[in-house]
């Protein structure tokens, strides 16, 4: 995408509006806010960088999963998220699948990559989703009520750990999942 000082090109524009669901004037605008974010004006953001970024946009994520996103989104693995791959993380936050965010989230919570939640993952989530729940004016008791229920249906198995074909199918047919994850369009 070229360094940050460079100007968005419309072949740049172009292939970002294919690989992602976002038109060519969300990527022009997201381009700005990224240029306007990358406070070192070096064409990328580092991990506080995408902290501060994400931070307003997901104001119930928990900073330690913000950062768990952001290994997620640095496909390159270079320490540094660049345009293409903040298009990319917009995307599937805003416009994506249920089943899409589900998979991206599952891999952001999955801390020990074992391919399952387990118990202290899963403890994890549901306080940041009672949280949300919290913001939204539920009662802590009903959310918490409400979120051990949804992760029975969850837990399809009755494993005590959920795998990521567990999250992702019954997930899908659980709306307020992701209105709990704090990620709904």
């Amino acid at each position: 995408m070229g360094s940050q000082n460079s100007k968005l090109d419309s072949a740049d524009v172009e292939y970002l509006s294919k690989q992602t669901s976002l038109s060519k004037n969300e990527i022009t605008k997201l381009h700005k806010e990224f240029k306007e974010a990358d406070k070192d004006k070096n064409g990328s953001f580092n991990r506080a960088e995408f902290i501060e970024f994400f931070k307003p946009r997901l104001p119930n994520f928990p900073q330690d999963h913000l950062s768990n996103l952001f290994d997620t989104f640095d496909t390159d693995k270079s320490g540094s998220i660049d345009f293409k791959e903040l298009s990319i993380a917009i995307s599937i936050f805003g416009k994506a699948s249920a089943e899409e965010k589900l998979t991206v989230l599952f891999d952001v919570w999955d801390k020990d990559a074992s391919g399952s939640l387990e118990k202290v993952e899963i403890e994890s989530l549901v306080k940041m989703m009672v949280e949300v729940g919290k913001a939204m004016g539920k009662k802590e008791s009903d959310v918490t009520v409400f979120i051990n229920k949804l992760f029975e249906k969850l837990d399809a198995d009755k494993s005590n750990t959920i795998t990521k074909k567990e999250w992702v199918t019954q997930g899908a047919s659980s709306p307020s999942l992701l209105v709990l994850l704090g990620v709904t369009n």
